[in-house]
């Protein structure tokens, strides 16, 4: 285990240091061509506009009442007073409903790492009836306006 020393007043003092894990970490979650991508519904709530993406796969499976195909992208565009700000990547990682992983990117693409995708999933466990998602009423919808 690694150790500091610690200045104390007058006195040096050894200290155990322990690494302190990032909010957000690469992980599986990669950032999809969203020129393959469909737009399905805009949320917009006072200066934030969010647009929403996914491919036309996972809309034929949600309005068919069946759960998306594994490998899915579920893009939140986020605007702020309509500049953007960042890109909420939610991808399908495996066959069960709830094999779900979160990532932000900034509008460069980069991971933003300051997001704590724990919270991702911990709101997004709520919608489990409506496979995970917020937005199944807009991706039911044939509204693709923006």
């Amino acid at each position: 285990m690694p150790f500091a020393i610690v200045l104390t007043g007058a006195f040096f003092a050894e200290a155990e240091v322990s690494p302190t894990p990032a909010l957000a970490a690469p992980n599986a979650v990669t950032f999809p061509p969203l020129d393959e991508l469909k737009h399905y519904t805009t949320v917009r709530r006072g200066v934030t506009r969010e647009h929403m993406l996914t491919s036309a796969a996972a809309l034929a499976a949600l309005k068919a009442g069946e759960p998306v195909p594994t490998g899915t992208h579920m893009v939140l565009v986020d605007y702020q007073s309509d500049v953007l700000t960042r890109y909420l990547v939610a991808q399908k990682i495996g066959a069960g409903a709830d094999q779900w992983e979160y990532q932000w990117f900034w509008p460069d693409r980069t991971v933003k790492a300051d997001e704590n995708v724990a919270q991702c999933y911990a709101c997004h466990r709520s919608r489990r009836a409506e496979q995970f998602l917020f937005t199944l009423s807009g991706a039911l919808a044939d509204d693709d306006t923006l």
